[in-house]
């Protein structure tokens, strides 16, 4: 169990970088290469969410609500958020990888979308580093 336990962590912790820097790097580029990097990100984010969800139920199912408990919630919100408005940009994606000749509005569009993500990220990261400490 305990095994277990360290794998899923590892596996959560490997997957949000991925997603929490591709989304940092689509956000500081304006959405460029936005049409190789969203769909691996998006994976990666529910990748995240699922190995969260099983560490959750595994290690902290039982714990009582405290306010440590409330800072994870917190992240838990703003992650799911960002997996939602990063959701929401998967068109403009698709729109750019058809090769229309008007990127200049999908691409902002996706730019926007991912810097609200990553915005939302950053406070799920802080929220995930302090839980513990609060």
């Amino acid at each position: 169990m305990q095994t277990l336990l360290v794998v899923l962590i590892v596996l959560h912790v490997l997957t949000g970088v991925f997603w929490a820097g591709s989304t940092f790097v689509l956000a500081r580029t304006g959405g460029a290469s936005a049409e190789h990097l969203a769909f691996p990100q998006f994976g990666a984010a529910i990748a995240t969410m699922l190995m969260g969800i099983a560490v959750w139920a595994l290690a902290l199912r039982t714990v009582p609500p405290i306010p440590s408990l409330h800072v994870l919630g917190a992240g838990v919100i703003c992650a799911v958020l960002a997996a939602v408005v990063q959701a929401l940009a998967l068109p403009a994606v698709r729109q750019l990888r058809t090769r229309s000749p008007d990127e200049i509005a999908p691409r902002r569009r996706i730019a926007i979308h991912q810097r609200i993500a990553g915005v939302l990220l950053m406070i799920t990261v802080v929220s995930m580093a302090l839980w513990g400490h609060i």
